[in-house]
């Protein structure tokens, strides 16, 4: 389903003013269905391998496949097409939000921005499918806690009804005790749904749990 093939990217030292390559020659493929883990330590290049995969970020060579087609340098139509059936849950959801709208609202943008008829039933099943009360939406992102947060952002990526999920680091910044919470959910989520998941983590006992395949990067290559 989705497909990068020899994909690298080099960043200028700020410090050094010397390049160095951060990702070199990877390769990789997320079956539709498939739960995949990708693992590597800090500043390992997975969270801008995740970045380049959702065209967030340019690579310096290599392809990027979806369904079949070539999206690399996709742009309109067939860009947006792309970015509906591959969403992105962040390990901050706080800064996927307007902090001035309230959580009914930047519901409601997920339907405008891929030009959706709004449809509040599918709001409710969505709210029932992560245990969220209705009453949430009235209220502002402050006034709600973490895992509210990323319940809600899981909402907002589940009304477009993707095909893949890419999770980075998504319970990194939450308690223990809602870690559990989300990640229970997220397996439940994925079996309901038939998602694929590209679940970006350091944590081995995790990955293995959730996913059906673990990858490493190190040196900036899968291993």
């Amino acid at each position: 389903m989705l497909k990068a093939e020899n994909i690298s990217k080099s960043f200028i030292d700020r410090s050094s003013g010397k390049t160095f390559e951060l990702l070199h020659d990877v390769s990789l493929e997320i079956k539709a269905g498939e739960a995949v883990a990708l693992m590597g330590g800090s500043g390992s290049g997975k969270s801008t391998l995740a970045r380049i995969l959702l065209r967030l970020l340019s690579c310096d060579s290599g392809k990027i496949y979806f369904q079949g087609q070539n999206i690399t340098q996709a742009t309109g139509k067939d860009l947006s097409i792309f970015r509906r059936n591959v969403q992105f849950i962040s390990q901050r959801p706080e800064s996927f939000l307007d902090p001035r709208q309230k959580l009914g609202s930047s519901l409601r943008e997920a339907f405008i921005v891929f030009n959706l008829p709004y449809d509040e039933e599918k709001i409710k099943e969505m709210l029932d499918l992560v245990k969220l009360n209705a009453e949430l939406l009235q209220r502002y992102p402050h006034q709600v806690s973490g895992g509210e947060i990323q319940r809600i952002c899981l909402v907002r990526a589940l009304l477009l009804e993707p095909k893949l999920l890419v999770l980075d680091e998504p319970t990194s910044m939450l308690d223990i005790s809602v870690q559990a919470q989300i990640l229970h959910l997220l397996r439940d989520i994925r079996r309901e749904k038939q998602l694929a998941y590209l679940f970006i983590t350091h944590d081995k006992q995790l990955a293995e749990w959730l996913c059906d395949r673990v990858l490493h990067i190190e040196q900036g290559q899968l291993k």
